[in-house]
């Protein structure tokens, strides 16, 4: 198996040259390598990019395609269809995610609905037999959250969702394992010999950024530059004009909202914008059609952003109040033409791959074996196939079960239940493997494409410190902590109580525990502990704190030190210390407070399952209070168009790298705060870690921020204030942030260079649970709550920052001592309010 990323080529790949040389590692370039890899050939599959997949294939809508709406009679039309029957076989025998949702297409006017027909007709034509037509009643039957207006659809029901990523990693995983050499980071700058446009000579000698190489026979599937490689070569057939698709991803919550994949009647430019589901959980928005000079832009825009915005409130109104979880762009290899542009040359024994649109995921196969079907024709010898070594790739599907879901496999390795990326689920066992894996990442972008880290609601706000630091080696402080002597589930008391890791809890083998406690307490933050405190040293039986991260204390735990000379500041400990006091107060008056034990899903009413490194467990209480939080919006959830790379943190985000890790955050950053303290706060850290801060900037005035703060930014650091201006666009190149463009109120527009991005405030709270468990939420979003923390559902309190997210510790603190008291009553006897009267308090301040 050989996989180089760095340094020159072998000299081998000179000397002695390859059979076939593919230029291009998307999703097609791989396929093809995999079909050579077959027969007993010398290949070398040849990137630009440092990793497979990284243009077109990693950005587009992840659906697989009847090509029921293809041209009939076009080549296009013949390898989706065939591809569609290969690659569904492929995804069940290597683990690939599919789900079969099935498509409607709506019809929004008369003229629409008239063209129903007419498409069911083409559908036909193409060989695919299974449309339907139904009315208007019928649709909003199936899909009760479209939006009004909707005349009828046709119904294709074999449309289905795959991933993407997986396929492409699959392909290339097989390939390299069946001998194919991939290198990585080696651009093509020049064709000659056999490749010229004379076709002389006996090999192509191909000039690239890493070394030369020498092959009999070449397949261009460069994508987005194939029109380049192919002019190498002497050809013109076509013109490859860069069609940039912008897309938005929902949350997770909201999947409810759709079940099928929601197609318009289809223009001139494309398919349109759809909504649809991902075998990821979330749900999807777009694509744009822009078509464009620059084959690098990729950055999303605000104008492109609002359209997207305008269909979905045609679609489906319901999904502009969920969360925004990702913004991104693909470019699509998009030509003069309206097929594919597979064109074999015979003479120069070379093939050329072009104009692969969003069809090129599902026809993949299928133009695979085409292409070695046109390479046997120009005269390349076979020889006899063979079986390729079986792949069976990580399953990312949330449709399936993922390994924080299996316990056997957590009771083989507890790594599979240390979840390191809680809003996806992802385990260090995971991340582990991906970085073992016969075709590694190179990069976090990666290792996203391989397990889903970084890719949640938080954007990696959370646990992309801890990510990287397991990437580059020591895993400091995400490390499963050492067993602690006593027991986590022994009877609540003193003597027995602790703060322990859950690898020390109970194993029960390959099995799911279940086991009851009167009152389990749902993050072990500042309202959490407090809770608990109060609970245990009132004596209401056994009391349970379970917490995701690594340790107590939550946000506590990385805010920075007050700053000297401010007298305010100094009046409470830092907030590390202050963790500590509280996880030892917990302890102390007799409660279990477990780290590292996430819960992951209901499955009762006040039962739960849990996941940590000790496996999966079924918690049963009398009492439930919900203490998940909050989180600061990431960038995509705040509108904020622009580049995607490195350098985007939020204030949170860049804490956890500083304090838990020891990671740099950049050498320039830009702080986006509002008149308030975490922004100052957030500056003030990266300051003294040795970060220049290039801006403090927000949209309220600067004017309304406590004057020690202004004093001390503005004087003391010479650091600009800029009030009233919020951040429109984000710039950057190579997947690293350079700038920000800012806009005023008042119109003035202004760019700064920095390398790093720090969103501060903005909290919203953690309610996946709260959610799940169908309670009646504020407008925030976050339970509605009474006076005293009860929710809308007997037996389940909420607190703190998961009601209140942006109110500072002490109200959380408090705010846990009075729910304590109402649980105490609540387990006493005491009835719980009527629905209407229990969440008198409603709309909380965020």
């Amino acid at each position: 198996m050989t996989v180089t990323t760095t340094g020159d080529l072998p000299r081998t790949a000179f000397e002695t040259g390859y059979d076939v040389a593919v230029i291009g590692a998307g999703v097609v370039g791989c396929a093809i390598a995999r079909e050579l890899a077959r027969y007993p050939l010398r290949v070398a599959l040849v990137e630009a990019a440092d990793d497979v997949g990284k243009g077109t294939s990693k950005a587009n809508t992840a659906i697989l395609h009847t090509g029921f709406d293809a041209t009939p009679g076009t080549l296009e039309a013949r390898l989706v269809r065939e591809g569609y029957g290969l690659l569904s076989g492929y995804a069940t025998a290597s683990g690939i995610p599919v789900e079969r949702v099935g498509a409607l297409l709506v019809a929004w006017d008369a003229e629409q609905l008239a063209a129903l027909p007419a498409l069911a007709a083409k559908a036909e034509r193409n060989g695919y037999r299974a449309t339907r037509l139904i009315d208007a009643d019928a649709l909003r039957r199936r899909e009760p959250h479209l939006g009004p207006g909707a005349l009828g659809a046709l119904e294709v029901p074999d449309e289905s969702i795959i991933c993407p990523w997986s396929t492409v990693v699959a392909y290339a995983t097989q390939a390299v394992r069946a001998g194919v050499e991939l290198h990585l980071s080696c651009r093509v700058r020049e064709i000659s010999g056999a490749g010229g446009p004379a076709g002389d000579g006996e090999r192509h000698e191909i000039a690239t950024s890493r070394g030369p190489l020498r092959a009999r026979y070449l397949v261009n599937a460069a994508g987005l530059r194939s029109d380049e490689v192919n002019r190498m070569l002497g050809h013109r057939e076509f013109t490859v004009t860069p069609r940039r698709g912008q897309l938005m991803v929902f949350d997770k919550l909201a999947r409810d909202l759709v079940r099928h994949i929601l197609l318009p009647v289809p223009t001139a430019l494309g398919k349109g914008v759809l909504v649809a589901p991902t075998v990821f959980g979330n749900v999807l928005l777009g694509p744009t059609a822009e078509d464009l000079p620059d084959k690098t832009a990729t950055e999303s825009t605000a104008d492109g952003l609002a359209f997207l915005r305008t269909h979905a409130a045609r679609i489906m109104p319901e999904l502009l109040d969920e969360e925004v979880t990702a913004v991104y762009a693909g470019l699509r290899a998009a030509t003069e033409h309206d097929d594919f542009l597979i064109h074999a040359h015979p003479r120069q024994r070379y093939v050329a791959v072009g104009g692969i649109r969003s069809t090129g995921l599902t026809g993949s196969l299928a133009i695979a074996a085409y292409v070695a079907q046109l390479l046997a024709d120009c005269g390349l010898g076979l020889g006899a196939p063979r079986e390729l070594p079986p792949v069976r790739m990580p399953q990312l599907g949330e449709g399936f079960p993922r390994p924080y879901q299996r316990p056997e496999l957590i009771a083989a390795d507890p790594e599979y239940g240390t979840l390191v990326c809680h809003c996806e689920r992802v385990s260090r066992g995971e991340v582990r493997d991906a970085l073992a894996s016969t075709v590694p990442p190179t990069a976090l972008d990666g290792l996203r494409r391989r397990t889903r880290a970084l890719s949640g609601r938080c954007q990696g706000t959370r646990c992309g410190a801890a990510v990287r630091a397991l990437c580059e080696g020591p895993v400091g402080d995400t490390h499963v902590a050492p067993a602690a002597p006593a027991a986590p589930v022994a009877p609540a008391g003193p003597a027995a109580a602790a703060v322990v890791s859950a690898s020390a809890a109970d194993q029960s083998g390959a099995g799911t525990l279940a086991r009851s406690v009167d009152v389990l307490v749902v993050g072990a933050g500042p309202a959490g502990l407090s809770t608990a405190v109060a609970l245990a040293a009132g004596g209401v039986g056994r009391v349970e704190v379970v917490e995701r991260e690594p340790h107590a204390g939550g946000a506590l735990r990385c805010a920075p030190p007050a700053w000297p000379g401010l007298r305010e500041m100094r009046r409470t400990p830092a907030g590390p210390v202050a963790a500590r006091r509280l996880a030892d107060a917990a302890v102390s008056a007799g409660a279990t407070v477990r780290t590292w034990v996430g819960v992951t899903d209901w499955v009762g009413p006040l039962t739960v399952q849990v996941t940590g490194p000790q496996g999966r467990e079924l918690i049963t209480a009398r009492v439930i209070v919900l203490a998940t939080g909050a989180r600061e919006r990431p960038r995509a959830a705040r509108g904020v168009p622009g580049a995607r790379g490195a350098g985007v943190f939020t204030g949170e985000g860049a804490l956890r790298a500083l304090h838990w890790h020891g990671q740099r955050v950049g050498t320039a950053a830009v702080v986006v705060g509002e008149a308030d303290d975490p922004g100052y706060r957030v500056a003030g850290a990266l300051r003294r870690a040795g970060t220049d801060i290039v801006a403090l900037t927000g949209a309220m005035p600067m004017s309304a921020a406590h004057w020690p703060h202004r004093a001390l930014v503005r004087l003391g650091w010479g650091v600009p204030l800029l009030g009233c201006a919020t951040v429109s666009e984000l710039i950057g190149r190579h997947g690293q942030i350079t700038g920000v463009r800012l806009r005023r109120t008042d119109g003035a527009r202004a760019e700064l260079r920095c390398d790093a991005v720090v969103f501060c405030g903005a909290w919203v709270p953690e309610n996946e649970l709260a959610r799940a468990a169908g309670l009646a939420l504020a407008a925030d979003r976050g339970p509605r709550i009474d006076a005293e923390g009860r929710t809308s559902r007997p037996g389940i309190f909420a607190v703190g920052a998961l009601v209140r997210p942006a109110a500072p510790a002490r109200a959380a603190v408090l705010a846990g001592h009075v729910a304590a008291r109402a649980v105490r009553d609540y387990l006493a006897g005491a009835p719980w309010p009527l629905a209407d009267q229990s969440v008198t308090i409603g709309e909380h301040g965020g």
